[in-house]
């Protein structure tokens, strides 16, 4: 099974493309995308070398990065794909939101399709989330799709707080 388009009510989550490129680098322009990240994105050099690695991506089948696309405008991207930083090969969900999109639930909404296709469609007995601790709108997100947190620790460079949704 190759990595599927996810439609919800308002968004097509695409795989994520090179032709991507240049609208992740413009959501990643905004200095407060990088606020909970220790790399700065809105150096477009920082971005391109992003993108380069997500394009890379060769995981387990039905896993990867997405692109959120309203219509036809970017506006966020998200993955889901073995933690780089959780042992085990753990699945590991993420989503960013470009600001100029922010408070109509469009996240929640992306996340919440990436989360069920994880469980759902590819059977997965666990889905992690790693927040930043200071990531208020991330954690609240975590809550509304129901994560459970079971820890925090040091992770991504920085203090995260630790979830988990379960099927």
């Amino acid at each position: 099974m190759g990595q599927s388009t996810l439609h919800t009510e308002r968004l097509t989550l695409a795989p994520l493309r090179a032709e991507h490129t240049e609208a992740v680098i413009e959501v990643f322009a905004h200095k407060s995308m990088s606020t909970y990240i220790d790399i700065d994105f809105s150096d477009p050099n920082n971005a391109r070398e992003m993108m380069r690695g997500r394009l890379a991506f060769n995981g387990p089948a039905g896993m990867g990065h997405w692109a959120f696309l309203e219509g036809d405008t970017l506006v966020g991207i998200g993955h889901l794909r073995p933690s780089w930083e959780l042992p085990g090969d753990l699945p590991e969900i993420g989503w960013y939101l470009s600001p100029h999109h922010g408070g109509r639930g469009l996240a929640t909404e992306a996340a919440k399709a990436i989360l069920d296709h994880g469980l759902t469609t590819l059977h997965l007995n666990s889905v992690w989330a790693l927040v930043h601790t200071d990531n208020q709108p991330s954690l609240e997100l975590a809550a509304r799709l129901g994560f459970l947190i079971v820890g925090t620790g040091r992770h991504y460079g920085a203090d995260h707080r630790v979830h988990v949704a379960l099927p």
